[in-house]
């Protein structure tokens, strides 16, 4: 399990996506009894303060391949130009 931020495409059609992923480190008594790892308490820290992302120590946890339909509707509401 892991975090991980990517863009949706705001162009129609189908679109394949890689999401890189990432998890706190755990400390070195979790990594060897392998209880699942720290979770963050505040989740939304990872899309909205990147900076406070840079505090956490993290590692890799490997790559989501994601395949997007997108249907453009509405998206000039939120200032988004095709």
């Amino acid at each position: 399990a892991g975090y991980g931020v990517c863009h949706v495409p705001s162009t129609p059609g189908c679109h394949r996506v890689t999401c890189v992923t990432w998890r706190p480190q755990g400390t070195r008594r979790q990594r060897l009894l392998g209880t699942g790892g720290p979770q963050l308490r505040v989740p939304e820290v990872t899309v909205t303060g990147a900076g406070d992302r840079f505090r956490l120590r993290t590692e890799a946890a490997g790559t989501v391949q994601l395949q997007l339909g997108v249907l453009p509707r509405h998206l000039g509401t939120f200032g988004v130009a095709l």
